[in-house]
């Protein structure tokens, strides 16, 4: 069962301080809202998060389901927690002191976060892109609300993005303050933040307009103008909310808003306020951003952050201009085979087409268009640098940089558009291809399939994307089926082989009962093979049909018990009149145990007979021939020893030990890499089974030895994320270090 955090008021926070009586307004306005489209996201929180766990896999599935639960057990609480944390952030509004206090450690924790820990990182980045994200939609009216507030404090208190509590970065933090308390692995976070992003963030702009009108409504500065933003929606109405995520979408304000931050983070690398690109601009990758093609702004030329001399010299080259070159250079690419080797930078060769057709000039883009090219490039950057992928592989989703550019220039939505159909293209291709053996060569089915994906789009795409969609459904189709005859192989090495682990634990337990019990001591030799050979047997198949736990089992090795203290010298009466009793209990029980497991009758006979005839000598006071027991079990200590690369607890063995089936690794022996998927993690990594794509075991780790690997570099996992994703993920965090950079 889940464990249930019940989420509570913070203890302390006093309600809020008086503020002027508008204010008070706007926030009654703003947390009524922002309450309503919390409540709408948690209504409609099974049903999007149930369609997205039915498009992932097995193992990543429960992560949804996991969320569904938290949040049906902790609506109230996280709809309270951000209702109250809201109410703390007006309460503040106007004590510079704190927030000065404040602005000083959230710079600190910036400059810091190579030293926290990487799920922290990860949080804090998606929570500063989801608040830029939001952000960019309602600059203007957050400036305007800044001077009204400032108006209400007559001056006394700067309002900025720092200390203003209608933020959007103060309404994603004030969710997660309370998503934080959910018991949540960190990917599951990162899905509800991404749900709290498409039903609650994206209405931020209507809600700050809304701020604004209230305090008009209240003559507070009513001849400041800015245009007002319409909600997406209204409180209560989610068939809108959908709508978001459709590449056909009308809200192109929302969508763009991804594409939005991103060219401000392009405009501040390449200095085009005023300063030149900084030094290192190519830290990002391959891409230059700095080529010879300049940029149109505002009707001027720029080439490299400076306006260009001589317009006249400027050939300006439209999007349609753009997407005819464009179209000539794919021509081109059909044309060369995957042995030409990587091509030249992108606006090279766009430069030298447009040379040999209009004149050596400077050509100059749209701004759009150039953003483009240039976030297109550094995403491509990634992915041809991305370990995961092999290098055949690469090689052939590195072909579909054009198209993609293409679509990119005609959607903008492309780069906040999850569900894009050219992005599920690629992700799925990028999974496939991870899971894609070199040693099965070039002739191999699953590379041939996206290899003939990759040709159709060169060859057919023009500027209908709905071939992407096409391409999508076909080749899904056809790994679909490929999973699902290879998980029939798995199913039945996984049951092999968790029957022979299950084989091995009771032939090492029965073998640990006899030898604490025999091991050291001098027992007659007809105990010894009595127990050993015969009795061994017994406990054994007890222990694979009844378990440890058992009454049989446990019953079973009383008669151990009972074999080896009617063997021991005997001396005083009591205890020779206890054997006297015990003896015929025993060879009852010992023949009939014997006899249920169809051991050899003769064979059990003369080991009965011999085992009697000692107690005959026993209770007589004779002596009897004893030899000295070995233990079976070799000594754990000496082969610990003797492998001894990595400590027990070290983290790799702990995460090793914890991988989940399905998770694929790369094995690292020789000229070929091979590819295996984990089948079976038996007991918490004492046996863990590997098989091919096909299902056919290739490998066979324990937790340690796998750790050992990993360590050593032998095996390398894979990562098995959305390729887009991660790829503009990695594009945002590079352009972000280098904005700090400059501002530093």
């Amino acid at each position: 069962m889940a464990k249930v955090t019940q989420l509570k008021p913070v203890a302390g926070k006093t309600a809020a301080n008086s503020l002027p009586r508008p204010i008070e307004k706007v926030r009654d306005r703003y947390l009524s809202l922002a309450s309503s489209y919390l409540e709408d996201m948690l209504d409609g929180a099974d049903d999007t998060l149930y369609d997205l766990a039915e498009k992932e896999t097995d193992s990543e599935r429960e992560r949804y389901f996991d969320a569904m639960r938290q949040l049906r057990v902790q609506r109230a609480g996280l709809a309270a927690s951000l209702k109250q944390a809201m109410q703390h952030k007006f309460a503040t509004l106007g004590h510079s002191d704190e927030q000065a206090a404040s602005l000083e450690n959230a710079k600190f924790d910036l400059d810091s976060l190579t030293l926290v820990n990487e799920e922290d990182l990860e949080t804090s980045v998606a929570l500063d892109n989801m608040a830029r994200r939001a952000r960019n939609g309602c600059v203007e009216q957050l400036k305007v609300l800044c001077h009204r507030l400032e108006y209400l404090f007559e001056s006394k208190a700067e309002i900025t993005e720092r200390n203003n509590p209608l933020e959007p970065r103060e309404l994603v933090d004030a969710f997660n303050e309370g998503l934080e308390k959910l018991s949540l692995d960190i990917k599951a976070r990162l899905i509800i933040l991404k749900l709290f992003e498409r039903e609650v963030m994206a209405e931020t702009g209507y809600m700050v307009s809304e701020a604004n009108k209230v305090l008009v409504d209240a003559g507070v500065l009513p001849d400041m103008k800015s245009a007002p933003i319409a909600p997406a929606r209204k409180p209560g109405n989610r068939s809108l909310a959908s709508s978001q995520t459709s590449s056909s979408g009308s809200g192109t304000g929302n969508n763009d808003q991804m594409f939005g931050l991103l060219q401000e983070l392009l405009v501040t690398m390449r200095g085009m306020q005023g300063g030149a690109a900084p030094a290192g601009g190519g830290a990002l990758g391959g891409g230059d951003i700095n080529a010879a093609m300049a940029v149109m702004q505002n009707g001027v030329p720029y080439l490299n952050g400076a306006p260009v001399a001589n317009a006249a010299s400027v050939h300006q080259v439209s999007s349609d201009d753009l997407m005819g070159v464009l179209n000539r250079l794919q021509r081109v690419e059909r044309s060369l085979s995957e042995t030409d080797g990587e091509k030249a930078n992108l606006k090279d060769d766009l430069s030298e087409l447009l040379d040999s057709e209009h004149g050596e000039a400077i050509h100059a883009l749209d701004q759009a268009d150039d953003d483009v090219i240039n976030l297109v490039s550094l995403l491509f950057d990634f992915i041809l640098d991305d370990e995961g992928l092999p290098s055949e592989i690469k090689a052939l989703i590195g072909r579909l940089q054009i198209p993609l550019l293409k679509v990119a220039i005609t959607d903008k939505t492309f780069f906040s558009n999850d569900n894009h159909e050219a992005r599920l293209l690629l992700n799925m291709l990028a999974r496939a291809g991870n899971q894609w053996d070199p040693q099965q060569g070039i002739q191999d089915d699953l590379y041939q399939r996206i290899n003939h994906a990759v040709h159709r789009i060169i060859d057919d795409f023009e500027d209908d994307a709905s071939l992407f969609a096409t391409l999508l459904d076909e080749f899904q189709r056809f790994f679909d089926s490929q999973s699902s005859r290879s998980e029939r192989v798995e199913q039945r090495v996984r049951e092999a082989e968790e029957g022979k682990a299950r084989a091995e634990l009771a032939r090492q337990e029965v073998v640990a009962v006899l030898d604490k019990r025999m091991a050291g001591r001098q027992l007659p030799d007809v105990v010894v093979r009595l127990l050993r050979q015969g009795w061994q047997q017994v406990l054994y198949l007890t222990w694979l049909r009844e378990g440890a736990d058992s009454g049989a089992w446990q019953q079973q090795v009383k008669v151990v018990d009972g074999v080896v203290w009617s063997v021991l010298p005997h001396r005083d009466q009591a205890a020779l009149e206890k054997l006297k009793a015990l003896s015929p209990k025993l060879l009852k029980t010992l023949h009939s145990g014997l006899a249920q497991i169809s051991y050899d009758e003769a064979e059990a006979k003369q080991l009965l007979i011999k085992f009697q005839d000692v107690h005959q000598q026993l209770l007589k006071g004779l002596e009897t021939e004893r030899v000295p027991v070995e233990p079976e079990m070799p000594a754990p200590q000496l082969q610990a020893q003797e492998e001894a690369v990595l400590p027990e607890n070290h983290f790799l063995v702990k995460k090793a030990g914890q991988l989940a089936p399905g998770q694929w690794i790369e094995l690292v022996d020789g000229d070929e890499p091979r590819r295996a998927k984990l089948a079976a993690n038996i007991r918490a990594g004492v046996k863990m089974v590997f098989t091919n794509r096909r299902g056919i075991k290739v490998e066979e780790f324990s937790a340690y030895t796998l750790a050992v690997a990993l360590h050593e570099g032998t095996v390398k996992l894979i990562e098995e994320g959305a390729l887009f994703d991660r790829a503009l993920e990695a594009v945002i965090g590079d352009l972000r270090r280098m904005q700090a950079n400059v501002h530093h």
